[in-house]
């Protein structure tokens, strides 16, 4: 089984560190970094090590092996990000929000249907989060009620 190499775009918000754990533990490769500011970058890098700088977002979109991008780049340059990852034929991963006007998911929606690659928003930290796993064990006990929708 060939594993799946993936890149880091975009380090603005510290949900990028959940993003590429999620990743990692799903068996997949950080082969590059990329992050205009060199503090958010040289952060990333003492965790990463491993992981190639890249002196461009086009480096990191030319290259071929790539088939995942994780995000948390400012909430205003996810969607335009998003957009150039799926037209270079690979999957992107963001952190929430995904896009910050009805304009933007309206291009991502038709980018993504042209080119059928997915654009997903992580919403999983919340998932980890002590409060949120105590609601579900509550909910499983039966101790708040019948519940209609999670």
């Amino acid at each position: 089984m060939t594993t799946i190499r993936f890149a880091a775009i975009g380090l603005n918000h510290g949900h990028i560190y959940g993003q590429v754990n999620c990743l990692l533990d799903a068996g997949m490769e950080l082969a590059w970094v990329y992050a205009e500011e060199p503090d958010l970058l040289q952060e990333f890098l003492a965790q990463y090590p491993t992981a190639k700088v890249a002196s461009s977002v086009q480096e990191v979109l030319n290259d071929e092996s790539i088939q995942v991008i994780t995000s948390a780049s400012i909430p205003v340059d996810r969607a335009p990000l998003g957009i150039r990852v799926m037209q270079n034929g690979k999957d992107y991963l963001v952190d929430k929000p995904g896009f910050t006007t009805l304009e933007q998911l309206a291009n991502v929606r038709k980018v993504q249907a042209e080119t059928k690659r997915i654009y997903s928003v992580f919403f999983s930290e919340h998932f980890a989060q002590r409060a949120t796993v105590k609601a579900g064990e509550l909910v499983k006990a039966g101790a708040i009620g019948r519940v209609i929708q999670t």
